[in-house]
Parts: C-alpha cells; structure tokens; sequence
C-alpha cells in the first residue's frame, strides 16, 4: 500500500493553499518601491505592483519586481507538483497566489493587479496556455494597449485549456484567475459621481484599458486606500 503524500489529507491541502497566498501576498513592488524611497500606494496609480513602479520610479527597479511577482505564482504551483498533489491541488495552489497578490492581508486585502503572478501561477498548467498568454500579452505591448492585451489573453486562456487536452482543473481554475483580474480592475469603482463637475468613473476604461483613478488624478475619482 502506497503512503498518502503530504497534500492528499485536507489539512495538507490547507497548509500549501494557505502558504500559497501567503506567498503570492508579500508585496515585492511596495518593498523595492520603499528601498528606493517611494510609497507606490501615494503616487501613481496607488498600486503596489510592477506597472506603478515603472511608471513613477524606473525600469530597472520594475525589471527585478517583475521576475520576483512571476515567481510569487509559480512557486506554489511547483511545490504542489512536487508534493505528488492532483491537478486540482496544483491548480489551486496557483489561485491561491493570485488571490492573495490582489488581496494580502498585509495591506488590509487592497494588492496589485495580480498579472504577473498570475502568469506565473499559468506557467505550468500547460505550454498552449501560457503561449496564448504571452502572444496576447506581446500583442497589446506592442499596441500600447498593455490593459487590453490582458483581457483578451486571460479571456482565452480558459476556451484555450478547455479545448486542449490538458486536465479540466486548470480551464476551470483559469476562469478563476480571470475573475481575480476583473475584480481588481473595478476596486473602488465609483457608480455615482461625487458632484457637479465629477465626471465619475468609466466603467470601459476600467474593462477595457485596466485604467484606474489614482493619486495623480484626484479630480478623476477617489484615491486608492492603503
């Protein structure tokens, strides 16, 4: 008789999906942003991940951010892997990381977006996917279109894995990776301005272009909370 491995109890399961978030969490941009001397949750877009720390610091801290946040969703899928888990644990383990880069608890449950965790956590599901994913990505840099691109390859990435031969678990998982991103894009949406001369918020840009009211904008929408 086979010995059960470490992740095929619940409580298993529990500890590596917890520790899953806990890691896809820890807010590296916010860390490299703060040695440099920039609160990324005060400038910007208010967001702690690699598109804020581009935009208001440089290149080259966002260059080291980027890798480090891919690595926060790739990690526990391959320790998941590697403790003998089923697909369903695997592909758990992956969402679990998103979820906590777009919610840690570190900063009272407000993260980045989640995308390059998110990349990360696809990578090993399967090789069409993550293909799909990065020409879509390569496709809306290219356009300058970085938020569409996005949007489309995180919309294909479940019709993708549910055509391809890869275990159902991960087109399934991926519709929660999708949902993640959405749900990050409209945090703090306002449905009503808040005066006479308030534009308000734009649902469709929000969609489509992941545009989000900040601190440089304050006539645009409120600031992002910490």
């Amino acid at each position: 008789m086979t010995a059960a491995g470490p992740v095929d109890a619940p409580l298993g399961v529990a500890l590596l999906w917890a520790g899953s978030y806990l890691l896809g969490g820890v807010p590296v941009g916010w860390l490299v942003g703060r040695a440099v001397g920039v609160d990324l949750r005060r400038v910007g877009t208010g967001k702690i991940g690699t598109s804020n720390l581009y935009r208001t610091v440089g290149l080259a801290p966002a260059a080291l951010v980027g890798p480090l946040q891919f690595a926060q969703g790739l990690a526990p899928v391959v320790t998941a892997d590697l403790l003998g888990g089923p697909t369903w644990v695997v592909a758990g383990a992956g969402l679990m990381a998103v979820i906590g880069n777009g919610w840690p608890f570190y900063f009272r449950y407000n993260g980045g977006r989640g995308v390059a965790t998110a990349t990360g956590a696809v990578a090993l599901w399967s090789w069409i996917g993550l293909g799909c994913v990065l020409v879509l990505l390569a496709v809306g840099g290219a356009l300058r279109r970085s938020g569409l691109g996005v949007l489309m390859a995180y919309l294909s990435l479940p019709v993708v894995l549910a055509a391809s031969r890869d275990p159902r678990a991960y087109s399934i998982t991926s519709v929660g990776v999708l949902l993640c991103l959405l749900l990050r894009r409209f945090e703090g949406y306002r449905i009503w301005p808040l005066g006479k001369h308030d534009p308000g918020d734009d649902w469709r840009r929000r969609l489509v272009d992941d545009w989000r009211p900040g601190p440089e904008e304050p006539d645009r929408g409120i600031h992002s909370k910490a």
